[in-house]
């Protein structure tokens, strides 16, 4: 079966016992609705990050607060600004809201077309 790589895949990172670790899931279920069904749900616990990749295109995106946003609207604008500097300080990445690429990274990129 061919894997077709142009498209945006969804890693989540959670976290257990003071480690990390990346979700399972089968490619289908990569989707972002499925996501942020599974978070709602409580089927993903401890979400640390989730990140948006598109490997032929080779960018990666965090996407984290759009997505726990969007599985929990109740949360968004009542946020303390306590909250909001305390999650800013853990946020994971200086560039977050910056798309980076292979290129603008310095990694040469191949793609078989």
């Amino acid at each position: 079966m061919p894997v077709n790589l142009d498209m945006s895949l969804f890693w989540v990172i959670c976290e257990m016992d003071r480690s990390l670790y990346l979700a399972e899931a089968d490619l289908e279920n990569m989707s972002l609705h499925r996501i942020i069904g599974d978070i709602r749900d409580g089927q993903l616990e401890n979400v640390q990050a989730i990140l948006e990749t598109n490997p032929a295109e080779g960018w990666c995106n965090d996407i984290t607060g759009d997505v726990l946003a969007a599985a929990f609207p109740e949360n968004g604008p009542d946020i303390d600004q306590e909250d909001e500097d305390k999650t800013s300080a853990e946020n994971w990445s200086d560039y977050s809201s910056e798309r980076l690429n292979g290129r603008l990274a310095g990694v040469r990129v191949r793609v078989a077309a």
